[in-house]
């Protein structure tokens, strides 16, 4: 499914999900970017792992990548995901769905 275009958001909640399975605390992120003067949108699952530790990661279809910032300030966690991932955009707008 992650490899579809637009998937974004639906992967977003089946690793949600998956992870809630397990036990793991997680929460959908979805926010708009600003890319060539337009907003694009964009949904990573962020997660703590692995238990007992304070380590934040966000999943998308290029995999987890190990975020540092607050869990209550997603334009934070959706500005360190985007240069995580080698982009360099400006968040203009993002909510946790869950």
């Amino acid at each position: 499914m992650e490899m579809e275009k637009n998937a974004c958001l639906p992967t977003a909640i089946a690793m949600d999900a998956g992870l809630r399975r397990q036990g793991v605390t997680s929460r959908v992120l979805q926010y708009g970017y600003q890319r060539n003067g337009k907003i694009a949108g964009h949904a990573v699952t962020t997660y703590f792992f692995a238990p007992g530790e304070n380590k934040l990661w966000a999943y998308d279809f290029e995999g987890s990548t190990r975020i540092r910032a607050f869990i209550d300030n997603p334009t934070q966690i959706a500005t360190q995901a985007e240069i995580a991932r080698g982009r360099n955009t400006r968040v203009v707008f993002a909510e946790f769905l869950n």
